[in-house]
């Protein structure tokens, strides 16, 4: 059996997939970061290597401790600090909202966990596809929603009336209103 594949088996034991961690071969040491069986102590010392893949990797594994997501939530790729770790806490996902990528904004916009403080503030994002990726979380209160309905994005506003419909449990015949208004054609 090859060793990526050693690497990404669930059932290898703890002790070689610390061993293939410190392997030559950034692949290998990827797919011990994306092992979901992969120890917290074995991910600790993946946050930090040099492959951008492997930090991509440890970066949305559940397992990542606390120390470790905020470690990569410094990373210098916009990649590795996009927040697509699903137990990302929210303070993290706070700090991410107001980085300068609209990259990263939009996957912290993405994340299960994203705040509706922290939604909110990213519907009035410059960029059409944050806003857009707002109006589809569960978590958009909805007078945000409403307020997107209104965006001058025809995608934003899609999204927005679809998931409004979605929150008010109503169909969306009865929110036609919102659907007829006038909006710049794009």
């Amino acid at each position: 059996m090859s060793d990526i594949r050693i690497a990404r088996d669930p059932d290898t034991s703890p002790d070689v997939l610390e061993q293939l961690a410190t392997h030559n071969r950034s692949s290998v040491r990827r797919s011990v970061a994306g092992n979901p069986t992969t120890p917290a102590p074995t991910l600790a010392a993946l946050v930090s290597d040099v492959s951008r893949r492997v930090r991509l990797a440890a970066a949305a594994n559940p397992n990542t401790s606390i120390a470790g997501l905020t470690t990569l939530a410094a990373d210098t790729s916009e990649a590795v600090r996009v927040a697509r770790n699903p137990n990302a806490p929210a303070a993290m996902l706070m700090a991410l909202g107001g980085d300068k990528r609209w990259q990263v904004r939009a996957r912290v916009a993405q994340n299960r966990n994203a705040p509706a403080a922290v939604l909110t503030i990213l519907a009035s994002d410059e960029k059409w596809y944050v806003r857009r990726t707002v109006a589809k979380h569960p978590n958009t209160p909805a007078k945000v929603l409403t307020a997107l309905a209104d965006d001058v994005h025809r995608d934003v506003r899609i999204a927005a009336l679809r998931a409004l419909t979605q929150h008010t449990r109503r169909p969306i015949g009865n929110i036609q209103m919102i659907r007829d208004r006038r909006w710049p054609p794009f």
